[in-house]
């Protein structure tokens, strides 16, 4: 009982916050590549609120491409690919890492001035994964991802920050800043369809416009389901 009062609790939370964010943690699978022509699908929702989408396909021995999409509230979405290197290192351990690019819109709301700020954005990134994939003895695999990128924004401060006027001119801020994002899971179920638990957290470090913080929730958990051929 203790639990879902909890759960309630932080997804009203969320809520709340989906309102005046422009960025959430993202709930990419990590796929745990292991073999040539694997191919992972997952999607799942998150209680930013958030629905999410992962397609990761093995190309040849050693390489993966991937595809996310996230799409919340206000017109909010984020879309990414990205290719990399995967190997398996044990009967049940498989190492990737990968490069890509992510393209963004968010938009934010605050009721302090009635304003909003909108605008978009794009990530170059890395990521390494690291986990343990299903054997004959467990269905369960469990990892972690850690990516790290460089993160443009372009946003419109539509009395957002503090009120300026009523129609405008309104500043559009060009930042440059660091993103950090580890992200956990865990997949349970069967041979082909498992259930699977995130958790993910955003650090962003702006180098331009330090006293304008983008609006975001620093932490995220997803839940969905993984397919995998």
């Amino acid at each position: 009982m203790i639990k879902i009062k909890l759960f309630t609790l932080i997804f009203l939370i969320s809520l709340l916050w989906s309102s005046c964010i422009v960025y959430h943690p993202m709930m990419a699978d990590i796929p745990l590549i292991s073999k040539k022509n694997e191919l992972r699908i997952d999607g799942g929702v998150s209680l930013v609120p958030a629905a999410n989408a992962t397609v990761s396909y093995g190309l040849t021995k050693a390489i993966a491409i991937q595809g996310f999409g996230d799409i919340s509230d206000k017109n909010n979405y984020y879309v990414q690919a990205a290719a990399g290197y995967f190997r398996q290192i044990s009967q049940h351990q498989v190492i990737e890492f990968y490069s890509g690019y992510g393209y963004g819109h968010g938009l934010a709301d605050t009721d302090a001035t009635s304003g909003r700020l909108f605008g978009h954005y794009q990530l170059y990134f890395g990521q390494a994964n690291f986990g343990r994939i299903a054997d004959e003895k467990s269905n369960l695999e469990i990892g972690l991802g850690f990516k790290a990128g460089f993160l443009k924004s372009v946003f419109t401060d539509q009395n957002f920050y503090k009120w300026t006027s009523e129609n405008g001119p309104f500043i559009t801020y060009h930042d440059k800043s660091l993103l950090l994002e580890p992200q956990g899971f865990i997949r349970f179920g069967g041979k082909k369809i498992r259930f699977n638990l995130k958790i993910g957290r955003t650090f962003i470090h702006k180098y331009t416009h330090k006293d304008k913080a983008l609006p975001l929730i620093p932490v995220n958990v997803g839940v969905g389901v993984n397919y995998k051929l």
